[in-house]
């Protein structure tokens, strides 16, 4: 009896959650950035859960360029974005700052050029 419960509640499990597997981009206040070669997908971390060689860990725990697999509850599937290139993603949406930080706010900590 124990056996068939464990079993029906795995397989229900896993029916309520989808499965994203690739490897970390990079980690990002939005989400995670899964790259799965020719798709990519941007996954809100506050609602997947992740898994490393089947082992769950946290947030993070996770370093780009590691092979992982995301489970996403049904609910929250349509908030998991497709990306074309995780490259220009990246670029567009964090930037790398030239001079130490976001324009303007090295100003603020009179670190900046005073014109």
């Amino acid at each position: 009896m124990k056996r068939s419960l464990l079993v029906s509640l795995l397989l229900s499990a896993s029916a309520c959650a989808q499965p994203y597997m690739g490897s970390v981009y990079g980690v990002y206040p939005e989400g995670v950035l899964i790259n799965q070669g020719a798709n990519s997908f941007l996954v809100p971390s506050q609602y997947a859960t992740f898994q490393i060689n089947g082992i769950q860990v946290q947030l993070g725990q996770l370093v780009p360029g590691q092979n992982v697999q995301v489970m996403v509850p049904q609910p929250y599937m349509q908030q998991v974005l497709p990306v074309q290139n995780c490259y220009q993603w990246e670029m567009k949406h964090h930037p790398n700052h030239p001079h130490g930080g976001p324009p303007g706010q090295m100003k603020k900590q009179g670190k900046g050029k005073h014109y």
